[in-house]
């Protein structure tokens, strides 16, 4: 067999998992789900002779909204609150927790003006090379009264797996602020550098106000 056939196939073959491997776990964790909250009702209306087509993908959207419109109001928000400190304090959970949690945030949440919601660059880990990150604080704290410096917490996820990464402390003007949105900065991150989203300006780029 050709060297250069064996390249081209193995390099095929990454490529198909790549494209397969996202698009099996998504219609795994939706197919799951649907079965499960279809099973709720499903088998007993079964048992009674009535089918009812698609109960578990209404079952699961109505939790859903139920969830949101409870955790929108006081009580709500009262009760998320206290499930929520539960779930920090749980050993090895909480980890867990909390980095979904911070992920589906940035993924899903609607501000952009909080924790995760700026992108930037810095020099890292040496100078002359660029990390990409997450403006994650601009508050002064201890470390900047004791330097004097105004400095900015940038959290720099670990390509391909951005559930780890570093935490850098460093003085604002060394942070150069992008304006692709949260968004765009994990799909970069997540797919190693491959998905480079097109900057302002470019044919096909949509605006920074539709961005945000």
């Amino acid at each position: 067999m050709p060297a250069g056939f064996g390249v081209r196939l193995r390099r095929y073959y990454v490529a198909g998992i790549l494209i397969l491997a996202p698009t099996a776990l998504t219609l795994w964790v939706v197919w799951t789900l649907f079965k499960f909250f279809d099973d709720i009702l499903g088998v007993e209306l079964r048992a009674r002779g009535i089918s009812v087509l698609g109960l578990g993908f209404v079952l699961l959207n109505l939790l859903l909204v139920l969830l949101g419109f409870a955790a929108t109001n006081f009580l709500g928000k009262r009760l998320f609150s206290l499930w929520d400190r539960l779930m920090h304090r749980v050993p090895l959970i909480n980890k867990i927790y909390a980095t979904l949690r911070q992920i589906g945030e940035l993924l899903l949440g609607s501000s952009r003006t909080g924790a995760f919601g700026r992108v930037a660059i810095v020099e890292f880990p040496s100078p002359g090379t660029w990390g990409l990150g997450f403006v994650t604080s601009t508050a002064p704290g201890e470390a900047g009264r004791k330097t004097g410096l105004r400095l900015c917490s940038l959290f720099i996820p670990s390509a391909v797996n951005p559930t780890t990464g570093f935490l850098l402390v460093v003085p604002e003007e060394k942070v150069t602020y992008l304006d692709m949105t949260p968004e765009q900065a994990m799909k970069m991150i997540v797919s190693a550098g491959a998905l480079v989203p097109p900057t302002p300006g470019d044919p096909g780029a949509p605006s920074a106000a539709a961005a945000r």
